[in-house]
């Protein structure tokens, strides 16, 4: 009964990988290969798989893809830090937070205005120094010690990391 099972098993997961298109293997394929180059590959794969995109991109594509979800994160957490900013009732962390809010707005600003146009002519290592600017200023941000940024620096730093990762092959 048992060998029944496990062949009836095996036969579905045979059909299921038939029944996908080779493209999508081929893709995840190139998504984990690339996030291997990273220092948070789970991560790394988690972000450019939740892109549709990137289920058709080459390595320069999944490298633009991981760069514009940089970009939006960034975006997200400078939301987020005006929301906490607007809603702060202590002074101190009002203070702390508008610093955080500095920094993310100046982040966001270069990869948008500086990186992204680099890397689209190609100007691999512009664009890597922007997202290294960006990380120097998450690091600054956490060190105001404000935890409620504490979780989307931490997600941000990694990804910027791994996306820098993913750059650097590409000059």
């Amino acid at each position: 009964m048992i060998n029944q099972i496990h062949l009836f098993t095996t036969l579905l997961a045979f059909l299921f990988l038939l029944n996908k298109p080779c493209n999508v293997l081929a893709n995840e394929n190139i998504i984990a290969e690339t996030c291997k180059l990273t220092q948070f590959p789970q991560e790394c794969i988690s972000n450019l798989e939740s892109d549709p995109r990137s289920s058709s991109a080459d390595f320069t594509g999944l490298s633009k893809i991981a760069y514009q979800l940089s970009a939006t994160k960034v975006n997200e957490t400078m939301l987020l830090a005006s929301q906490l900013v607007f809603n702060s009732t202590d002074y101190e962390a009002w203070s702390f937070l508008q610093v955080c809010l500095s920094y993310y707005k100046s982040i966001s600003k270069q990869i948008f205005n500086e990186g992204i146009v680099a890397f689209d002519k190609k100007k691999y290592d512009k664009a890597y120094q922007v997202l290294e600017k960006a990380n120097q200023a998450i690091v600054g941000c956490n060190n105001t010690n404000q935890s409620p940024l504490y979780e989307s620096n931490t997600m941000n730093y990694r990804f910027i990391t791994d996306t820098m990762a993913i750059i650097n092959k590409l000059f």
